[in-house]
């Protein structure tokens, strides 16, 4: 997760390549922010479970995963929702995993309490972006969570 975050993170360079509409360019800037943000939540628990941050790409994620030359604004926000559909359930996995799992990573209860916050907060901000996503995108689109 930490590696998808830091490359959506990455689509506030993408506004210049993009000949979009306002309402187009500040649903990016929500993502990208808000991605920037998830990437400093999920470094920090990272850290604390004395995780490795990743320096690279995970395998089987390519190296850029996102790549829009040549598509509309529409199609754009259809790749970027199953990214944002798959953090969603990535986070609720998490979220829902063996609670003595998650009590072996982190030993102070204050840690679990903060950890299972911040989960709720990129559970909501998710939905939040898949939402976006979706008004972008226009029209019905079926999504499975």
């Amino acid at each position: 997760m930490y590696w998808l975050e830091l490359q959506m993170e990455q689509m506030g360079t993408w506004e210049g390549r993009l000949e979009m509409m306002d309402d187009n360019l500040e649903a990016l800037e929500i993502l990208s922010h808000d991605s920037d943000r998830h990437g400093s939540i999920v470094e920090k628990w990272l850290k604390k479970a004395s995780i490795q941050i990743p320096e690279s790409t995970p395998k089987g994620l390519p190296n850029h995963i996102l790549n829009f030359e040549g598509l509309s604004s529409p199609e754009m926000f259809s790749m970027i929702v199953k990214y944002e559909i798959l953090a969603l359930n990535a986070y609720k996995d998490m979220k829902n995993a063996d609670p003595d799992v998650i009590k072996a990573l982190f030993e102070k209860e204050d840690d679990l309490e903060e950890f299972f916050e911040d989960l709720e907060q990129l559970i909501r901000d998710e939905e939040k972006h898949a939402s976006i996503c979706k008004k972008q995108i226009g029209g019905y689109m079926k999504v499975k969570y």
